[in-house]
């Protein structure tokens, strides 16, 4: 996430070749179906980098519900991508994980001030962050791990001095296996921590990597499990299961979307055991939005303690972050070009997406299934929203 926007302006003037229209506004309601399949399938069809895509959309009110998909989902059999193909939803998961921390805060099972160290033991967190010599690991709260202001190092994209990422290394040994216990390791031996807690912001997966553990010792069950119990099951999301852990309520003859990495297929990392509480859940576009919609509707917790996940704070511009939550808001200068109105949900580096619009009172999910660009989720929204201004 910390290369997600640090080119994102001259994406914009270049992408947007890509994703020009003509005046759209003698088109009607009905061609909006039409329109969006177009946007979908002129994608994998033009960019060259995107070998499958699948975008679902949904109005507040359920008066427009549209899903569609395009290209291959699995290279070795020619399978095509169609709207109920699963897909990684990557750090979306991170959304999942932190509704359950607040589900947690509302059943008073847990406070967002308390030190992690009341609930982790210490073989896990025992220094985890020594900064400048002096170790805060005792002192981290929950509320600092769901807001990525721990400090703690980012076990996932961060390198050591003369060393690599933990994907890069991902990427050269597809075969070997890793624990959570791993991840968490790496973090502590391998890397240094970014600054004094509460003091700055730092996208850190070991954060979630942390929730995940906290969650299962406050419940004294397996993460899978608990997410089963507080959001898959009650929302019956069908489609929706956490990689290596368990299997969705109805089995699929559909195979789970080829990842790439440039021209790479790399979903055989994906299953090395690392990814979990951070960014290991496998669903579909449409499921994602009945979960975002629960949680926005108050289904899942309050709306106060939604509205403390929505305690922004600057990340990556244009991206601010809360709990577990991201905001997505340009400039006006910018919104001039962009023409993309607030959106609050999540992102993952696979290119997944989920976001609400309340100015459009609009849910979109889906996912190009490419790390190579974070950016471009983000003009797939915009063509959206401009179709969907131009239909209404």
């Amino acid at each position: 996430m910390k290369r997600f926007f640090k080119v994102f302006f001259i994406s914009l003037i270049l992408i947007n070749c890509l994703f020009s229209s003509k005046n759209l506004s003698a088109q009607s309601i009905n061609r909006l179906p039409q329109e969006l399949q177009s946007l979908v399938s002129n994608l994998v069809k033009k960019d060259k980098s995107v070998y499958n895509c699948v975008l679902s959309v949904k109005s507040v009110d359920d008066s427009f519900s549209w899903s569609g998909a395009a290209g291959i989902a699995n290279h070795t059999d020619n399978i095509p991508m169609i709207k109920d193909t699963p897909f990684f939803i990557a750090s979306i998961t991170k959304l999942f994980t932190a509704t359950v921390i607040m589900r947690l805060y509302e059943q008073d099972l847990i406070s967002l001030n308390d030190p992690m160290s009341r609930y982790l033991s210490d073989s896990i967190i025992h220094d985890i962050h020594v900064y400048k010599g002096i170790d805060y690991s005792h002192e981290i709260t929950i509320k600092q791990l769901l807001a990525h202001t721990s400090g703690i190092a980012d076990y996932y994209s961060e390198k050591p001095k003369k060393g690599k990422s933990l994907f890069e290394i991902f990427l050269e040994n597809p075969e070997r296996s890793w624990t959570i216990e791993d991840t968490i390791d790496r973090a502590r031996n391998d890397l240094t921590p970014n600054f004094q807690p509460g003091t700055n912001v730092s996208y850190s997966d070991t954060n979630f990597q942390l929730l995940g553990k906290i969650i299962e010792n406050i419940t004294n069950e397996s993460l899978h499990k608990v997410y089963e119990e507080y959001i898959f099951k009650p929302l019956n999301l069908q489609h929706t299961w956490l990689i290596n852990y368990s299997e969705p309520m109805i089995n699929s003859i559909l195979p789970i979307a080829d990842l790439y990495d440039d021209a790479n297929i790399i979903s055989k990392i994906r299953y090395n055991g690392s990814y979990w509480a951070d960014g290991g859940i496998i669903s579909t576009a449409e499921d994602c939005i009945i979960f975002l919609k629960a949680l926005n509707e108050g289904k899942l917790i309050s709306q106060n303690t939604l509205n403390m996940m929505h305690d922004w704070h600057k990340l990556d511009f244009p991206l601010q972050y809360g709990f577990g939550t991201m905001y997505f808001q340009l400039p006006d200068f910018m919104n001039s070009l962009a023409q993309i109105p607030p959106l609050w949900g999540h992102s993952g580096s696979t290119g997944s997406f989920l976001y609400y619009s309340a100015d459009l009172n609009l849910y979109m999910s889906g996912t190009i299934n490419q790390t190579d660009s974070n950016v471009k989720p983000f003009f797939v929204m915009r063509k959206v929203v401009q179709l969907f201004l131009a239909n209404i």
